[in-house]
């Protein structure tokens, strides 16, 4: 890894729009790639495609593996002190990976856990995991940036039709997103004084296939909104914010 270039890791990067955060931020010539994935065949894969892309040239040695299921404890851990072996800190961390809802039949507090396991729970774990790398960059601009949504945002469930809002899984994801917008807000207070921003960033309505291949939206769109929260501003003014091209009039 050239020194010049920073080092940035994306939780749930072999595909959707994590895959076109990796794929954007490698192409620049900037930045390090750690590409996060739940397997590392899985991220395997996913470098093999972002290599073969000829429209954003990636050099091998612009991006590499991390083996990470964010439901997992264990597994996080072992992430976090694998980088921390091979490369001794991290300067940004952009968590991506979710999930819109649980398996197939699950009751609703099951559906909620499944959810809130992947959402919450590991977006707090994996920056509790990853905050003494940060603190250990000698990095100018670190950042913990948030992948959230306008679907979490209280001021838009109100201003929403009770159509929208009785929609199958929309409880259970908003919520989480929700929890998300309160996490980011609390750790950029929390880091303030140590010169981490933490950001949150919304990508809007994309086609993915965690939503069937609907929306308004390419992927490779949605991840610029959270690549300029993770590159780009005054990091002091972003931090506590939400970066989002949509819907910014509903604010949190």
């Amino acid at each position: 890894m050239a020194a010049s270039k920073a080092l940035v890791l994306i939780t749930g990067a072999n595909q959707g729009i994590g895959f076109s955060i990796a794929q954007q931020m490698a192409s620049s010539g900037k930045f390090h790639v750690l590409l996060g994935s739940r397997s590392t065949s899985k991220a395997d894969t996913a470098i093999q495609q972002l290599l073969a892309d000829k429209q954003y040239p990636v050099e091998a040695a612009a991006v590499s593996p991390v083996s990470i299921d964010v439901s997992d404890d264990t597994s996080i851990l072992d992430a976090a002190k694998a980088v921390k072996e091979k490369y001794g800190s991290l300067d940004i961390l952009i968590n991506n990976a979710g999930i819109p809802t649980g398996a197939p039949g699950l009751g609703i507090r099951d559906n909620f856990r499944a959810v809130f396991e992947t959402n919450v729970f590991g977006v707090a774990v994996v920056i509790n995991a990853f905050l003494p790398l940060l603190r250990a960059s000698k990095y100018h601009d670190r950042r913990i940036v948030n992948v959230s949504s306008g679907q979490g945002r209280i001021s838009m469930a109100l201003a929403r039709g009770t159509a929208a809002n009785a929609q199958p899984g929309v409880h259970q994801y908003r919520s989480s997103k929700a929890a998300v917008n309160m996490l980011t807000a609390l750790n950029s207070v929390l880091l303030a004084e140590e010169g981490i921003a933490v950001v949150g960033a919304a990508p809007g309505y994309c086609r993915t296939g965690m939503n069937g291949g609907q929306g308004m939206k390419d992927a490779v769109d949605g991840a610029k909104p959270i690549i300029r929260a993770a590159t780009e501003g005054n990091p002091k003014e972003l931090s506590g914010t939400l970066v989002a091209d949509e819907h910014t009039q509903f604010g949190w």
